[in-house]
């Protein structure tokens, strides 16, 4: 018997309908579908029980710990027979608190500032002020695009770019920079038309718009109308807004079941598609007006009163046409007509003709976006045989994963929205006190931006098949810590980042303590130490710029295109095969645009710029919940060789060659590439490099340093 069958018999019981007789969880309910297909395994999953709140440990060297979780990390360690590492110098802890809170460098008067404050708040107050700067919203935002497979670009063979897509670039920054709560972020961005009636009377209202970008973000094959395969092609892209949901927001592998019950998971087929039916009827609102309310009726008004003038000027121009072509026994050719008028007509003619183009050009477009909203009414979802649109089967209603639920969702209306009530539902349940994973899901995924590494080190995956929490009370009280603080991210990175387990050194220099950690705990999974971490991508580029000292801030807008090397232009058949609409091709933007943060240059899903690929830049095709972190030699090839790199050390050489003094120029270069002053052999072997190579060179090496590449 198939799970559906399993569903449909849940669902027919006699009587099923009186309230106290609904087919209940797996847990407690021996009719649940998924309990009987599984035989009533798989249910003992840690991420699938209800979060409680734990007891905070009482550690015995409590005096170590900040706040509480410095007191899980704590007893842990001590149970394990560890110690903390010291707290990390001061150079080391604002360099690291800059990078990770705005993926910026610290300026040296940030450093000198910092290393000047003997306040015991001084890492407090510095947490703060950066939070509240644009660069930390930037930077944040970055992670955001991640997981929601942000891209400028369509995907698949013609990858056509999106002129309108940095809208939600933008809002994602704007977002983060007003410290949204998570749940009402995630909610526009699933609904936001569903919270809107008719054009947007605020700000607030046309963001809720522009959030809808998330549904139309995802990849898109637009050559499918070439071969009658649009129905695959959006039978794709529900796909991928089922799985990228699951995944992000949920920690569930729903590809796995898009054709068959999973292999490992508490999930059956069924629930992929009554996942994917919360998205029955979505469609494209790319013609939506984004101007608010009051500005499109100006627009409305500007636009009928040119329609109708024009109206009325080529009404005029047709009459003395017509007295033309009567004048010449029926000529059709205009020119002849013209030139045959008398001047007295001719110049009406002209004067009409001047007001028609007048008018047409007063014309006024609505500003657009790249947005979504639904029908009304949805239609039918249905189970896909292997996942072949070609094969429906079975019908589904929408409904949240059937060992929580195995009754259809009860969809409302909404009031006055666009939309069907289906996303808001969904919504609804993702944020609601009886689903145990989306809280546990987003502390994770911030846990992780933290760290570098999660408490679950499969970030999309909280399965049977994932890791399993390195400290699974610390992530549940974490978890219900975010709730309780109306899902503030800013509350809750505060904590992380004011914590005793953030300042700590990434190196022990006490070897016994050293070997001990490295011996117990060889990962650092209980994190007696702080992980080291190279750059990413963004953070490189950006800090090489600022060290140059040309880095410009930008209020966001349209993409900047970097350039391309002229094989990877060739590469790409597509860019030699543009269209009127221009968005086949690359348009490299002049150099003194590019002089912005990695954040605002175009991401198209086929090609990636060479520099930011080399040092893991991910594929935008699907989501990415954790960057991979490589060392390879093209990196520091990268660094020496690409025409950037060797731009970047001429604009940085520039900026040294206005301190005279070659003594201060040395530890000026190494203060802005380090975040420090050199120690007596690193001045050593710097003033022997810079006295056997150009300034330019010297700056080369520089930025291929360790201490530049990696925090500590």
């Amino acid at each position: 018997m198939t799970t559906l069958r399993f569903l449909i018999l849940a669902l027919s019981v006699p009587g099923l309908a009186r309230a106290e007789e609904r087919v209940g969880d797996a847990w407690t309910d021996a009719r649940n579908p998924v309990r009987v297909l599984f035989n009533g395994e798989r249910l003992d999953l840690w991420s699938l029980k209800p979060v409680v709140p734990p007891p905070v440990p009482d550690p015995a060297e409590k005096a170590w710990a900040r706040n509480e979780v410095d007191r899980f990390i704590l007893a842990q360690l001590e149970a394990n027979g560890l110690k903390p590492a010291p707290e990390a110098s001061r150079e080391a802890l604002v360099r690291r608190l800059y990078f990770d809170l705005t993926g910026l460098p610290p300026s040296l008067e940030a450093v000198d500032a910092f290393l000047a404050d003997t306040g015991s708040d001084a890492v407090e107050r510095l947490v703060d002020r950066l939070m509240e700067t644009r660069a930390f919203a930037e930077h944040w935002a970055r992670w955001w695009l991640d997981l929601v497979r942000y891209s400028d670009s369509n995907g698949y063979d013609w990858d056509e770019f999106r002129p309108q897509a940095w809208r939600f670039r933008d809002y994602v920054i704007r977002s983060m920079h007003a410290g949204k709560p998570l749940d009402r972020f995630v909610r526009e961005q699933l609904a936001g038309d569903e919270m809107v009636a008719g054009a947007p009377k605020d700000a607030a209202e046309q963001d809720c718009l522009i959030a809808t970008g998330y549904l139309r973000i995802g990849p898109w094959d637009n050559s499918s109308k070439l071969f009658n395969e649009e129905h695959k092609t959006r039978a794709a892209w529900l796909a991928d807004l089922t799985e990228t949901t699951a995944g992000a927001f949920l920690g569930l592998t729903m590809s796995c079941c898009r054709c068959h019950d999973h292999k490992t998971e508490p999930l059956a087929q069924v629930d992929h598609y009554r996942l994917r039916a919360f998205f029955e009827g979505v469609k494209f609102a790319d013609d939506l007006p984004l101007d608010l309310a009051p500005e499109q009726e100006a627009i409305t008004k500007v636009n009928a009163a040119a329609g109708e003038t024009v109206k009325a000027q080529e009404a005029v121009i047709a009459i003395v046409l017509k007295m033309g072509r009567e004048k010449l026994m029926g000529e059709k050719d205009d020119a002849k007509v013209r030139t045959a008028l008398p001047q007295a007509l001719r110049e009406k003619l002209e004067a009409a003709e001047a007001a028609r183009n007048a008018a047409q050009e007063s014309r006024r477009a609505f500003t657009t976006g790249l947005c979504a909203t639904a029908e009304k009414e949805p239609g039918v979802s249905r189970i896909l045989a292997q996942g072949d649109p070609d094969q429906p089967r079975e019908e589904v209603p929408p409904g949240i994963p059937v060992i929580f639920d195995p009754q259809p969702a009860v969809i409302t209306p909404p009031a006055a929205g666009q939309g069907n009530g289906r996303r808001s539902a969904l919504a609804d349940w993702l944020f609601a006190p009886q689903n145990p994973l989306t809280a546990r899901v987003i502390a994770n995924h911030l846990w992780q931006q933290c760290f570098g590494q999660g408490i679950v080190t499969t970030a999309g995956d909280f399965g049977w098949s994932g890791a399993r929490p390195s400290h699974p009370a610390l992530l549940d009280w974490l978890a219900h810590r975010l709730v309780q603080d109306g899902w503030s991210m800013n509350a809750f990175v505060r904590r992380l980042y004011t914590s005793a387990a953030y300042r700590q050194a990434a190196y022990v220099s006490n070897a016994a303590q050293r070997a001990a950690g490295e011996a117990r705990d060889a990962g650092n999974a209980l994190l007696w130490r702080m992980n080291p971490r190279r750059l990413m991508a963004e953070q490189l580029r950006d800090a090489m710029l600022s060290a140059a000292g040309v880095l410009e801030p930008c209020d966001g807008g349209p993409p900047r295109w970097p350039v391309l090397p002229e094989e990877v232009l060739a590469a790409n058949p597509a860019f030699y095969d543009d269209n009127a609409e221009k968005t086949k091709g690359w348009y490299t933007s002049p150099p003194e645009k590019l002089r912005v943060r990695s954040i605002y240059l175009v991401q198209k899903r086929s090609v990636r710029v060479p520099f930011m690929e080399t040092f893991d830049l991910p594929d935008n095709f699907v989501s990415c919940t954790r960057r991979a972190v490589s060392t390879v030699a093209p990196q520091a090839a990268t660094l020496l060789n690409n025409p950037f790199a060797v731009e970047v050390a001429k604009q940085f050489a520039a900026r040294l060659e206005r301190e005279p003094d070659a003594a201060k120029r040395l530890t000026l270069a190494w203060r802005l590439t380090t975040g420090r002053a050199p120690e007596a052999a690193e001045a050593a072997a710097a003033r022997a490099a810079m006295e056997s190579q150009s300034l330019p060179e010297f700056c080369r090496v520089l930025l291929n340093l360790n201490a530049f590449l990696y925090l500590d």
